[in-house]
């Protein structure tokens, strides 16, 4: 007989197939204010029996960024990638790995499902589950009604590293998570309870580009190691992973 969370990931994976050339990639130079911002998700219902899946490709050659981010103020879910593997986390000590080598370049499906019991994160076919309750049959997260969801994928805006929209994160870690270099596309998720699973858009964003020309192959002025961004501007050199400053990170 076949299980809950299978019936769930074979769902994900039959709708991403279908909608695979649907929607043009999302491009992000991994800039500090990098990301994309797509409509609110559902990720739980008040009915009974209900199931929640979101699924996206995406491709980067970074090792490690956050890939994927939604939120309600209260709960979250997070995809990021930890030195090429694919990693969901959900809070309270729960998370989920699948997946080796995702940062080649070439395009990885991930498809995300929940049910009031279960979580599961599969990645090209590769499924790992998680179980949401207690062996008290109670659940770890008490629910919430609130389904309303923020999604982000790439990073966050550059503004939720301080202050007060910094605390209105429920995982604030995300925001200092290194932006995704790379595309995105076929993000698609039920809106609404009982909704069907549809593709949906970026409504709003910073760092999407517009072409693919590698600026940084042209010219480089990054130092001490610092990686080269392509922009449509130009190259940026991120130094966030050095210890040098300035537009060429060339100041110590």
């Amino acid at each position: 007989m076949t299980s809950q969370p299978e019936v769930v990931t074979k769902l994900v994976l039959a709708t991403s197939a279908m909608l695979f050339s649907a929607v043009a990639a999302v491009l992000l130079d991994g800039s500090p204010n990098s990301h994309a911002r797509f409509p609110a998700w559902m990720r739980r219902c008040p009915s009974k029996n209900w199931t929640s899946t979101l699924s996206f490709d995406f491709e980067t050659r970074r090792a490690s960024c956050l890939v994927l981010y939604a939120d309600n103020g209260r709960e979250f879910v997070e995809v990021r990638l930890t030195r090429g593997t694919a990693m969901l986390r959900l809070g309270a000590g729960r998370s989920l790995s699948a997946g080796s080598g995702l940062d080649d370049g070439r395009t990885h499906s991930v498809a995300l499902g929940f049910t009031d019991e279960t979580a599961t994160l599969t990645v090209d076919r590769a499924s790992q589950s998680l179980p949401l309750v207690s062996s008290s049959r109670s659940p770890v997260v008490p629910p919430t009604t609130r389904g309303d969801f923020s999604v982000y994928v790439g990073g966050l805006p550059v503004d939720f590293r301080s202050g007060q929209r910094l605390d209105q994160l429920a995982a604030p870690s995300a925001a200092f998570e290194p932006a995704l270099v790379g595309s995105v596309r076929n993000v698609a998720y039920s809106t609404q309870c009982g909704g069907d699973v549809e593709v949906v858009r970026m409504v709003s964003g910073s760092g999407v580009r517009s072409g693919v020309d590698d600026s940084c192959a042209d010219y480089d002025p990054c130092q001490n190691a610092a990686p080269c961004l392509s922009t449509d501007e130009g190259p940026l050199c991120d130094c966030s992973f050095t210890d040098y400053v300035g537009p060429f990170c060339a100041l110590g």
